[in-house]
């Protein structure tokens, strides 16, 4: 059976809705069809890209498009109280964009579409700073499955190096092991300072990670004792006013402390 769709109303910039969300994290593109909802009715909603179609839903019966395919969800225990909201997950930098939102209304012959809103949807990559002691872990979170590569920039050079890529790991930096959505570099020394990027197989940067390097910082009780020792050696071969001279400085440190 044909039927006959005509669209109503448009999508004027000045209702554009702006919502962000990092690359591999969940998006939520609000939306609310109340006003329109009959009852026992069914809601038609459809959200589209100025390209493509993103998701449909009347009912059980969906449609996910080819580019949202397993990502995309208009919740249908929403959607009966008025939620159209469009659910992404695992967002990709090819997400952002324009999305608008339209609700299906009519009979079998003649049907309409009637605009609710424009969304527009920002994608941000992932940014962090961290500290690493001399002989622990460094984790790096990979974020999503996206993830194919990681590369890493030594503080004092230019060049890149491959760190790990998806299915193999290239050991270059020290033991690499994956775990989940993450990677652990075993034993961090000062040649593990520098930058490190996760990148996506179109080579776009989803994190980046700038590391220091420090040395394990000695409890006070350590650094007490190691002077003790210094000084136990070093009062072996000095006359009996040196080691007088040398208790009282040793003294005043410790009522300082």
């Amino acid at each position: 059976m044909l039927w006959l769709l005509i669209c109503v109303g448009s999508s004027p910039l000045s209702v554009v809705v702006h919502t962000s969300s990092r690359v591999g994290l969940p998006a939520v593109l609000p939306c609310s069809v109340a006003s329109h909802l009959e009852s026992n009715h069914k809601p038609h909603i459809q959200w589209q890209t100025i390209r493509d179609s993103v998701f449909e839903r009347m009912g059980q019966e969906q449609f996910q498009g080819e580019a949202y395919r397993d990502r995309a969800d208009v919740p249908q225990e929403l959607l009966v109280k008025g939620n159209c909201s469009l659910f992404l997950q695992d967002v990709r930098f090819s997400d952002a964009g324009i999305y608008e939102s339209y609700l299906v209304v009519g009979g079998l012959s003649i049907k309409k579409r009637i605009f609710i809103q424009s969304v527009h949807l920002a994608v941000i990559d992932h940014k962090d700073i961290k500290s690493v002691q001399t002989g622990a872990e460094l984790i790096l979170d990979l974020h999503t499955p996206q993830a194919e590569q990681v590369i890493f920039q030594n503080s004092n050079e230019t060049d890149w190096a491959v760190l790990w890529e998806k299915d193999a790991v290239i050991n270059k930096r020290g033991y690499l092991k994956k775990r989940d959505k993450i990677l652990i570099l075993s034993n961090v020394a000062a040649r593990s300072a520098g930058t490190y990027k996760v990148l996506d197989s179109e080579g776009l940067a989803l994190s980046t990670v700038k590391v220091t390097v420090t040395e394990p910082v000695l409890p006070k009780e350590t650094e007490t004792l190691q002077l003790k020792s210094a000084l136990g050696e070093a009062s072996m071969n000095m006359p009996a006013l040196s080691l007088i001279t040398l208790f009282l400085t040793f003294h005043l440190m410790l009522q300082t402390n």
